[in-house]
């Protein structure tokens, strides 16, 4: 019990050193609560949740130990006008505005005021102007309230920037499997390396890397644009994305699947759903079953065993005939094909007249 004791004091002197002025007792309940205590690592029972946090801190202690050296040289946080404070030139969690948890945060900064500082960056190129590296809920509550931001202001490069928001995550609630996806995603396509993706994310480097190619897979087979309007479905994992992933070939849906998407995400219902059961309506309209007119393969029985089969596509329908149930057939329909196309001809124009 001692050694825990222990363990659990310098983690709160260290977050405390990070963070200046700030109270313990607030850091303990807003930020350390999540971590579990390293004396249950080995205790028998203990959960993946539990372990996976565990690891996660162990491998972003040190990077918290060389950004605190950084942040020490500004302990007390100074007060920003909010509009003077532009947001991270990439974001780790979704747009929040509508989050019906968002308002109640908002609403208790407006009761209690802002607990915990932002971490900001001076933009050289823009004097008197700053940009979140994380704190971006924080941030925005204050410009909703009309209050001054508390920020600690520290110079950090691109990469600091997002190495700091991973160990943020790491300490706090992390963000959902798809807004991880995203999150690594932009970094890769703005030529970050993996390494410094996985510090991002705020997990060990030789763990992360196979991850970090599973999160970019599925969030490049989607289009982002559906996904933002579907939201962090905070309680689904990858089978889910994935699973919608499967129905996107190049980012596209054939035309019906579609239509039936864009009727779905424009309908009154679709505005009064929370973001996973936005996500679960899409997978159930994608995955219905298509009546047999619409379906892409059919087979025809001719009898005498000659069954043939057509494939439909959005531009054409290919015809499959078995040489072995009908020998010549084929070419025999070949040879009349352009009196059956005129045949069909005089037949259209018999019906439109």
């Amino acid at each position: 019990m001692g050694a825990a004791m222990t363990n659990a004091k310098d983690r709160s002197n260290r977050m405390k050193n990070l963070f200046g002025n700030v109270d313990r007792a607030e850091l303990e309940k807003h930020i350390l609560s999540p971590v579990a205590d390293k004396s249950r690592t080995h205790a028998p029972g203990m959960s993946g949740a539990v372990k996976s946090m565990q690891q996660t801190f162990s491998a972003v202690e040190a990077e918290n130990e060389r950004l605190r050296a950084q942040l020490q040289s500004a302990e007390v946080a100074v007060e920003l006008d909010p509009a003077n404070v532009d947001p991270a030139f990439v974001r780790d969690r979704m747009e929040f505005d509508e989050d019906p948890e968002f308002l109640d945060f908002v609403e208790g900064i407006r009761r209690e005021g802002q607990k915990l500082p932002i971490l900001v960056r001076p933009l050289s190129d823009r004097p008197g102007r700053y940009q979140v590296a994380y704190g971006h809920r924080r941030h925005r509550a204050c410009q909703i309230l009309g209050i001054p931001v508390r920020a600690i202001v520290t110079p950090l490069t691109d990469e600091e920037l997002v190495v700091a928001q991973g160990i943020e995550n790491a300490e706090r609630e992390n963000p959902s499997f798809i807004e991880q996806a995203l999150y690594a995603n932009d970094l890769k396509r703005r030529g970050f390396s993996r390494e410094v993706i996985a510090r991002a994310l705020g997990r060990s480097e030789e763990k992360a890397l196979p991850y970090i190619s599973i999160l970019t897979t599925t969030a490049s087979a989607i289009p982002e644009a559906l996904v933002r309007k579907i939201g962090p479905a905070k309680s689904a994992g990858r089978p889910k994305w994935d699973k919608l992933g499967s129905f996107f070939k190049d980012q596209k849906l054939p035309p019906d699947l579609n239509s039936a998407i864009n009727g779905l995400v424009g309908s009154e219902k679709w505005q009064a759903l929370g973001s996973d059961d936005r996500l679960a309506a899409v997978l159930r309209t994608l995955d219905r079953p298509m009546p047999a007119k619409e379906r892409a393969v059919q087979e025809v029985d001719l009898g005498d065993g000659l069954i043939v089969t057509t494939k439909k596509t959005p531009k054409s329908t290919q015809f499959s005939i078995p040489d072995a149930a009908a020998p010549g057939l084929s070419a025999w329909l070949l040879e009349r094909l352009p009196g059956l196309v005129d045949e069909f001809k005089r037949s259209e124009q018999g019906a439109k007249s």
